[in-house]
């Protein structure tokens, strides 16, 4: 049997994260150093508003819808998250993994598996047998405009963080 969920109860977990994530943007403005930090105040911050509204404010809300609110905010807050960590962790899960691979492995030995030169030939492959690229002649092209959206897009989040490279 279908549930009717009250229309504000379907829109405020997006709405929780938009204010969340102008709120992460605003701690970010004033203390750059710590972006975790930022990301975890934000978050608790408006989790606990939430239940303040649901628990305080609105009495006719259901537990269903309750339990509804917190797990969907807490989704797209995850999600929120890993868009904002994507930009971030790529080169540091690389080096763990290459020390967890070879345990006691130096820096000389990191620079030079870890390369400039063998990063981008193992990018390219990688984007070559993903589909996503294609080669003609010696020029590269992106087959779908939908990566071409995400790239605007994660242009526009390293503006916003000030990531530098």
């Amino acid at each position: 049997m279908l549930t009717k969920l009250n229309i504000l109860v379907i829109f405020l977990p997006f709405m929780f994260v938009f204010v969340s994530s102008i709120l992460f943007l605003i701690f970010q403005i004033f203390s750059n150093k710590n972006y975790l930090l930022n990301l975890t105040v934000s978050f608790f911050i408006m989790f606990c508003l939430i239940l303040v509204i649901t628990y305080k404010v609105s009495s006719n809300i259901t537990d269903r819808e309750v339990f509804y609110l917190i797990f969907t905010y807490i989704c797209t807050f995850y999600l929120f998250m890993c868009l904002i960590q994507s930009q971030i962790s790529s080169l540091q899960l690389t080096i763990l993994r290459m020390i967890y691979l070879y345990p006691g492995v130096s820096k000389r030995e990191i620079l030079k598996k870890y390369n400039a030169n063998n990063i981008f030939k193992e990018r390219i492959k990688r984007l070559e047998s993903g589909g996503i690229i294609y080669k003609k002649n010696s020029s590269f092209f992106i087959k779908n405009n939908k990566i071409i959206l995400y790239l605007n897009f994660t242009k526009i989040l390293r503006k916003i963080f000030n990531v530098q490279n």
